[in-house]
């Protein structure tokens, strides 16, 4: 790293824009490599409503790093199996349970708590700061650094701070990409889903299910604390209120009936995927949902911007103690993270096509892919891994060759 004396003209080595669980990872591993890093974010408080909770096998490996894995499997619910139904018909069972993994399982843990996890690791490094409730303006760079302006949302006090590098981690309308002149290429998908958290009452325990039919599909996952998650297709929604819709969708076709149970959360949402066309622009570098998005079909959204957070992690160090390797570094991060990107969403895409076909013809031959292809005797066994997210390439820096990353 740089003597005091060379960066006290600079705020930070690195300053992350963003604190939604992309950028407190790489903060917490940005931390633990002692690198000088501020987080500044546009909330004021704590995320409450959860999104993504989808935590695989490769993320479980980052998080050991940080001495957070037994953390978070304690606070989620570990999914072990999940059954598929067409027309409610049993076809078939994802077992997870034997994946060659450390962590045989996917888990179930709202986006809230990951947050509230990874943001309170961060008081071990006292090289990182977060300041939240603080509105990115835009930015400047020059050979040396990067000259960030940013204000307070409660005062509109405006500054300016100073840092080697900026990261951009605040979502898919990023600031910072816009900033950085940095352009995607994009993709509306015609799709519409409902979901909502309800209290458990099912006999589902911990496992997830996945209901399929002619006219419509409904996912649910186990939560901590007694909540399962509903997902429904709901291209018809029209005038309906959500929550009523979800409801007699999941008492149609699941046979689950939520009319009285609890609820705590309810969105509706669509799908797109975007891609940034270049990762970095000088010493502006983005990861998780402001450099791509996928459909959120197998939750491998999050997990893919995790891997982003922990390359970056490993490769900005070493461009601090070497400027010269900088562009190298940066363009490896483009290849590596553009390849898995691609890989991910496109499972995402085939995923949520299969899911979401409607008609008698489609619902046929759904049942047949399912039951006589994907659980064939063939290729079963490599459904798990696929689904965990382990047959991913570069799903972490164990599946990174090493000489990439030993020659920057």
């Amino acid at each position: 790293m740089k003597s005091p004396e060379q960066n006290k003209s600079f705020d930070a080595d690195a300053i992350i824009i963003g604190a939604g669980p992309i950028g407190l990872m790489l903060a917490n591993l940005l931390g633990e490599r002692g690198v000088r890093t501020r987080v500044f974010d546009l909330r004021a408080k704590p995320l409450e409503n959860s999104m993504a909770i989808g935590v695989t096998p490769p993320s479980m490996e980052i998080l050991r790093r940080l001495g957070l894995d037994q953390t978070f499997r304690e606070a989620g619910v570990t999914v072990r199996h999940a059954e598929v139904h067409e027309s409610r018909k049993r076809l078939g069972r994802l077992d997870f349970a034997h994946l060659k993994s450390d962590y045989p399982f996917f888990l179930s843990i709202p986006q809230a708590r990951t947050v509230e996890i990874l943001f309170a690791n961060l008081r071990k490094y006292s090289c990182v700061e977060v300041h939240p409730g603080v509105e990115f303006v835009g930015m400047q760079q020059d050979e040396h650094g990067v000259t960030v302006s940013i204000r307070t949302v409660a005062t509109r006090d405006a500054f300016k701070v100073r840092s080697k590098f900026l990261v951009g981690c605040d979502g898919h309308r990023s600031a910072v990409r816009g900033a950085a002149g940095l352009t995607v290429t994009e993709k509306t998908y015609p799709q519409r889903f409902v979901m909502a958290d309800f209290t458990d009452r099912t006999d589902l325990g911990s496992e997830a299910r996945l209901f399929f039919a002619p006219e419509a599909s409904v996912e649910s996952f186990p939560l901590p604390g007694g909540w399962r998650r509903w997902i429904v297709l709901a291209n018809d929604l029209g005038e309906e209120l959500p929550e009523e819709y979800l409801v007699q969708t999941v008492k149609r076709l699941a046979r689950y009936d939520l009319t009285e149970e609890p609820v705590r959360f309810v969105s509706t949402f669509g799908a797109k995927r975007m891609l940034v066309n270049h990762y970095h622009a000088g010493r502006v570098v983005l990861a998780g949902d402001a450099a791509h998005t996928m459909s959120s079909i197998g939750g491998q959204g999050m997990n893919t911007g995790f891997a982003d957070a922990e390359m970056l992690a490993e490769l900005l160090p070493g461009a601090l103690q070497n400027p010269d390797s900088m562009e190298r570094r940066f363009a490896t991060y483009d290849r590596v993270r553009r390849t898995a990107y691609t890989a991910a969403a496109d499972r995402a895409e085939r995923g949520m096509w299969l899911g979401t076909m409607q008609g008698r013809l489609a619902s046929l031959f759904r049942k047949h892919i399912i039951r006589d292809v994907l659980f064939s005797r063939f290729l079963e066994r490599h459904l798990a891994p696929h689904f965990a997210m382990l047959t991913i390439p570069f799903c972490n820096l164990n599946n990174v060759p090493t000489e990439w990353l030993t020659i920057l």
